[in-house]
C-alpha cells in the first residue's frame, strides 16, 4: 500500500567531538506517476488518505473537503486500495503529520499552504474535460462541482485555467500564435498539472526543512566538522 515513494540522500554532520550539529537532505526520483494511477493493492501517496481522514470539522471546511472521503477522488480510489496493509491508523498518522510540520518550522499559514495545495490536487483528479466544435476544441467543465474549490484553492480564474490546460501558444518569426487542443490532449495537461503542482510543493518542504536543519556557517565556525552520507528510499 506504499504511498511515499521517493529517493532521498542525506548527509549527517558532525563536530570533531562527534557530536550530531545537522543534516541536509536531497531528493531524486520522486514517483509522480503514483499520483496518476496505483496497481492493485498500492495506495496513492498518504497524505492524501491523512487528511481525509484526520482532519477535524474547521480543517474539512478550510479545505473544501466537506463529505468527501477517499472513495470520491479518481486519484485515491482507482486501485480501489484505502486502508494500509500495516495496520497503522491514517488518523493517527495525520497528528504525527502536523507535529512533524510544526517541530520543522513551518508557521501555520504555511501548513496552510501546504494542505490547500494537496486538496486542490484531490480536486483536479476529478476535473473533466468536455469536447467542442465537432471534437477539434476541448474547454473545462464549468458544470463539474470539483471546478470551484479548484479555483478557491489555487487562486486561479476559470478563464486562466481554461486557458492553460485547452490551449497551446506557438512562437514563430516574432509572432505568438495561439491555438486549442482536444479533449485527450487536455486531460494529460490535467495530470501534467497535478504532477507540478505535487512535485514543486515536494520541493518546497526540502528545501524548508534543509534551512531548518542544515549547519549553518558563521564567523566562528570551528573546522573540523564532518559528515557521513546516507542514501535511502523514503516511504
Amino acid at each position: 500500500d506504499n504511498s511515499s515513494r521517493f529517493g532521498k540522500f542525506i548527509e549527517i554532520k558532525f563536530n570533531k567531538s562527534g557530536t550530531l550539529i545537522g543534516a541536509s537532505i536531497e531528493t531524486y526520483l520522486l514517483e509522480k506517476v503514483r499520483l496518476i494511477s496505483q496497481s492493485e493493492g498500492e495506495r496513492n501517496y498518504h497524505v492524501f488518505y491523512e487528511m481525509l481522514m484526520g482532519m477535524n470539522d474547521e480543517e474539512i471546511d478550510q479545505f473544501l473537503l466537506t463529505d468527501y472521503t477517499a472513495e470520491d477522488f479518481k486519484m485515491t480510489s482507482c486501485s480501489g486500495t484505502f486502508d494500509r496493509r500495516d495496520g497503522v491508523q491514517d488518523v493517527d498518522t495525520y497528528v504525527e503529520l502536523r507535529d512533524a510540520l510544526e517541530v520543522m518550522g513551518f508557521s501555520p499559514e504555511q501548513q496552510s499552504d501546504l494542505f490547500s495545495i494537496a486538496s486542490a490536487v484531490l480536486h483536479l483528479s476529478n476535473l473533466s474535460i468536455n469536447s467542442i466544435k465537432g471534437g477539434e476544441e476541448s474547454e473545462i467543465d464549468y458544470e463539474n462541482p470539483h471546478l470551484e474549490p479548484i479555483l478557491q484553492l489555487l487562486g486561479v480564474t476559470k478563464k486562466n485555467l481554461n486557458q492553460a490546460l485547452c490551449y497551446f501558444k506557438i512562437e514563430a518569426r516574432g509572432q505568438s500564435y495561439t491555438r486549442a487542443v482536444q479533449k485527450e490532449k487536455a486531460e494529460k495537461g490535467v495530470e501534467a498539472l497535478i504532477k507540478a503542482t505535487y512535485s514543486a510543493m515536494f520541493d518546497y518542504i526540502v528545501r524548508s526543512i534543509n534551512a531548518s536543519i542544515t549547519v549553518k556557517k558563521t564567523a566562528t565556525s570551528k573546522p573540523g566538522a564532518g559528515g557521513r552520507a546516507l542514501t535511502d528510499k523514503g516511504n
